[in-house]
């Protein structure tokens, strides 16, 4: 089970390997992949940048330097690229109605989108974060992850995504009640599907955000 922060040796295996230049390689590489999608599915390019935003956000909570903060944003910006190939009748549907195909095809995405950018010349490993972000905390993933054995970008980028998932559902009115129900929604995902450390650095960040 994940601590309330990544372990010392997590941190720095990260801090060795990006710098400042690799959240700019990505954003730039990125950047057709994501026209791609708001052309397919007008309006995706608001929820990428709140979960970009949240990504950074809760990477900086659990005391990533900015560099790495920064890729990471970088990265969640790309989660859900691979739903050019999603139909839009399925993306349009809510998910409670979906039979066991269309959720099938939704799914694929993650796979899809690791695919898209590899092939845009994004790093390896940024495009194994993507594809690892349908691993569940609790191991329950279509690759049987658990923990911190799922990647920290990935990890982070569940709980960001889900975060903007709600703020979209709960547009406008006071802020303290915005950041009370998506705590509310996330908290019985903690540690199921989503890393409690992510949860609670999320929590910081409405605190800071919302109010």
């Amino acid at each position: 089970m994940s601590s309330d922060r990544p372990s010392a040796s997590r941190l720095s295996a990260e801090r060795s390997r990006d710098d400042p230049g690799r959240a700019a390689l990505v954003r730039t590489r990125g950047a057709p992949l994501l026209e791609a999608v708001e052309t397919h599915l007008p309006g995706s390019a608001e929820h990428a940048a709140t979960t970009a935003s949240y990504a950074r956000a809760i990477a900086v909570a659990l005391g990533v330097d900015q560099a790495v903060a920064d890729l990471y944003g970088e990265t969640a910006k790309l989660h859900d690229v691979g739903m050019v190939y999603v139909p839009k009748g399925i993306a349009h549907t809510p998910f409670e109605r979906w039979d066991d195909a269309q959720r099938a095809q939704f799914e694929a995405h993650y796979e899809a989108g690791a695919r898209l950018a590899l092939g845009a010349g994004i790093p390896d490993d940024v495009c194994d974060w993507l594809l690892h972000i349908r691993e569940r905390f609790d191991g329950g993933g279509p690759a049987r992850l658990a923990g911190e054995r799922i990647p920290l970008a990935s990890r982070i980028t569940r709980t960001a995504c889900a975060c903007g998932l709600v703020l979209a559902a709960t547009p406008g009115g006071d802020p303290r009640r915005r950041r009370s129900e998506v705590l509310a929604r996330l908290q019985p995902a903690s540690g199921a599907e989503l890393d409690p450390a992510t949860v609670t650095a999320l929590g910081a960040a409405l605190e800071r955000d919302l109010g």
